[in-house]
């Protein structure tokens, strides 16, 4: 599969409609540039505890309807985050290390 590098006008698309659906800490994007990925890979950084994952990542798949990229949507909260981004093995790690934020809520 084709890597699809987004451009910015992209980008600021998937992060104004995020910030809208969450309100979130911060946004990430990790695009696939040999990080053993295909899709486009956005982890959102939300406040709160005990969230629902599966409601939370369908919400922004909704939001981005419309917007035609691979996407793989992550949300954690700060906590979460933090525990799952320091473990080499995970996705989260990749995508703090690689990745870009595109959004921090000021």
């Amino acid at each position: 599969m084709e890597e699809q590098l987004l451009d910015q006008k992209t980008i600021e698309e998937i992060t104004r409609r995020l910030v809208k659906t969450y309100n979130p800490r911060e946004i990430y994007l990790l695009e696939p540039k040999g990080y053993e990925t295909v899709d486009n890979n956005i982890l959102v950084v939300i406040d709160g505890k005990d969230i629902e994952h599966y409601k939370l990542i369908v919400a922004g798949h909704k939001a981005l309807i419309g917007v035609r990229v691979a996407k793989n949507i992550l949300v954690y909260t700060q906590e979460e985050f933090d525990e799952y981004s320091a473990d080499e093995a995970t996705l989260s790690y990749l995508i703090k290390k690689y990745g870009k934020r595109i959004y921090a809520r000021a």
